[in-house]
């Protein structure tokens, strides 16, 4: 296996223990709800563990929207095929972006292009999403420093920029979301921002959490010491944007407002 160690070379930590408790209680109402739930799905390694630990689970979806050829819908059915779930995809293209775009007009305003892509993304696949309670895997990449402008930062540097990542989700970025959901008639649910998830993932030291050379090393780690695949877990981190092949026509759009 490449890039990321198995569960038996894997250095142990303290944190994991209590990070695998704080799951489960945050997964716990899903897993005895008799409704149907659908997973917002990319294929990569946040929504592969959503998946992977609902998968014995009644009713339970798979999700995935992206334009046509994209690599999200592409790796979205080969993964559900892999952990065994029924998996929905939708095709969206510049007329589905458009309708969005008008209808959210207010939660987008004033946010830069990045987070407007991001929201678009979302909207796009809650609005096409048949169950009406959705799991995301928001909160990851900010606690377990999944984005590029982590690589190669030290450890104090590393986690400033976390903390301020995840203060702009909680204070920006989710409630405009919950705010999108909620005008499309789902409930948006995000395990990895219960209390007791993001505690105990604050609590594993930083240089524990650091990426080095692999976006979200540690995560990856106990995500494969849980179960899931390794080649949903190897996976290259790719935005909900990008590999869905949302964000050229936001910004196609957003060039012709202009």
């Amino acid at each position: 296996m490449t890039g990321v160690m198995g569960p038996e070379s894997s250095p142990r930590s303290d944190g994991r223990g209590e990070l695998s408790a704080s799951l489960e209680e945050s997964l716990a109402p899903i897993r005895v709800a008799s409704y149907p739930v659908g997973v917002l799905f990319s294929g990569g390694v946040d929504s592969s563990l959503l998946a992977w630990e609902l998968r014995l689970r009644p009713s339970t979806v798979l999700l995935t929207m992206g334009r046509k050829g994209s690599a999200d819908l592409t790796a979205g059915k080969a993964g559900a095929e892999r952990i065994g779930l029924p998996w929905e995809g939708r095709e969206v293209g510049e007329t589905e972006v458009r309708a969005v775009a008008l209808r959210f007009e207010t939660e987008l305003d004033g946010v830069p292009h990045l987070t407007r892509s991001v929201l678009v993304s979302l909207a796009l696949a809650m609005e096409g999403a048949t169950p009406s309670v959705l799991l995301c895997g928001q909160g990851a990449d900010e606690l377990f420093l999944g984005y590029a402008h982590y690589r190669g930062l030290g450890p104090l540097e590393a986690e400033r920029r976390s903390r301020e990542d995840l203060s702009r989700l909680h204070e920006r970025d989710w409630p405009r979301t919950l705010e999108i959901a909620r005008k499309v008639g789902k409930q948006l649910v995000a395990p990895y921002l219960s209390d007791r998830f993001e505690s105990a993932a604050l609590r594993i030291p930083i240089n524990v959490r650091l990426p080095g050379d692999h976006p979200k090393r540690f995560f990856r780690e106990w995500a494969l010491e849980r179960g899931v695949p390794p080649e949903l877990v190897e996976r290259p981190k790719k935005a909900v944007q990008y590999g869905s092949g949302v964000d050229p026509l936001v910004r196609r759009l957003r060039r012709r407002s202009a």
